[in-house]
């Protein structure tokens, strides 16, 4: 994938992992068989092996979730033989040739980087040593899609991706910042909570953006009105122990249900709770229906479906900022480093099969 994206525009470019395709006219399955054969398949390498083989196979093979659905999830890590990154396949424990495009001042600064992700686009940001300017470069790591967001926010706290919008914020800032990508212009515009209220967290779900607000910590649905964040409260205000005993409170979704995720500090472990819109008020559970959530650093990944090939369900998949990455199951309690081959702390999680 090319790094070469204008200022301001996006580009589209083949991706690394899609081998050449082939001119063969010859068919090795029938068409009607080939979404079933994709559906096996547990690497990406091999899912595009197999859409390479001729026109018919690749028309037949849409880069849609349903034909992704069996791929692994993957972490981006640091690659040694390069300055670039790597895909890591943890059930095979093996490294996936790719090259992750990057913005020229990565290359003068390889390790001023910060990554975030959610299902397949990643969002990279790259700073000069001196920490003075900033690009976030946003790629689709199946499509090659990119696009370059030259001066993006300081001091945020994860981003967001909304249909179009990108999002960031900064609790302490009580300020939301976006961009809108494909419009007109590149530039991030800046919208105000009302005085004495910020944003813990933020989501997209079904196309509304949720928020955790404090002081209160209620839940809140957003809009934004050019310069000004407009929040409806939606109840649910969190107590005071609940708030004081979590290091972390994070929104996450599960089959387009809303969940706040609370790392606790005694005893110590995660609680997930679950949004009861008729009740207005959020409910512990311990059943995800044998999905899977993943977390990066800062915000929330994505989550895999039940029976999924590759993870335990009922379980969240955590990047610690220690550079842990940890599994641990709603089922028993029990926590367990993912110890991987690998060089270096893993960046972000990428979910195939969220494309």
């Amino acid at each position: 994938m090319s790094s070469s994206a204008k200022h301001g525009t996006t580009t589209t470019s083949s991706s690394s992992i899609d081998p050449a395709e082939t001119a063969s006219s010859s068919s090795y399955f029938l068409p009607e068989l080939i979404p079933l054969v994709a559906s096996r398949l547990t690497t990406l390498q091999d899912f595009f092996a197999l859409r390479a083989i001729c026109r018919t196979y690749r028309a037949l093979l849409p880069l849609s979730q349903s034909n992704l659905a069996s791929q692994a999830p993957l972490l981006l890590v640091p690659h040694k033989a390069s300055s670039s990154e790597a895909l890591f396949h943890i059930p095979l424990r093996r490294i996936l040739r790719f090259r992750l495009p990057r913005t020229p001042l990565a290359h003068r600064d390889p390790n001023n980087a910060e990554f975030h992700s959610f299902g397949c686009r990643v969002a990279i940001e790259d700073s000069d040593a001196m920490g003075s300017h900033l690009e976030l470069h946003i790629c689709h790591l199946l499509t090659g899609q990119q696009v370059r967001l030259p001066d993006p926010p300081k001091d945020y706290e994860g981003i967001i991706f909304a249909g179009d919008l990108v999002l960031t914020f900064n609790r302490y800032y009580h300020t939301v910042r976006y961009c809108r990508i494909g419009g007109k212009d590149n530039d991030w515009r800046a919208a105000r909570c009302a005085e004495g209220y910020g944003l813990r967290d933020l989501i997209s779900l079904n196309g509304t953006l949720y928020a955790l607000i404090f002081p209160n910590y209620c839940l809140a649905v957003v809009e934004l009105d050019n310069s000004y964040v407009v929040l409806s409260f939606l109840g649910g205000e969190l107590s005071a122990e609940t708030v004081e005993n979590s290091s972390m409170l994070r929104l996450a979704e599960c089959r387009g249900e809303l969940l706040l995720i609370s790392a606790v500090r005694y005893p110590v472990g995660y609680q997930v709770f679950q949004w009861q819109s008729g009740d207005r008020k959020w409910v512990r559970t311990t059943a995800l229906g044998g999905c899977s959530l993943f977390f990066n650093i800062l915000q929330f990944a994505g989550c895999l479906g039940p029976d999924h090939p590759a993870v335990q369900g009922n379980c969240l998949y955590i990047i610690k900022y220690n550079g842990q990455c940890i599994k641990y199951s709603l089922v028993d309690g029990s926590s367990h480093e993912l110890v991987a081959d690998y060089p270096g702390q893993p960046r972000a999680w990428v979910l195939p099969s969220i494309c």
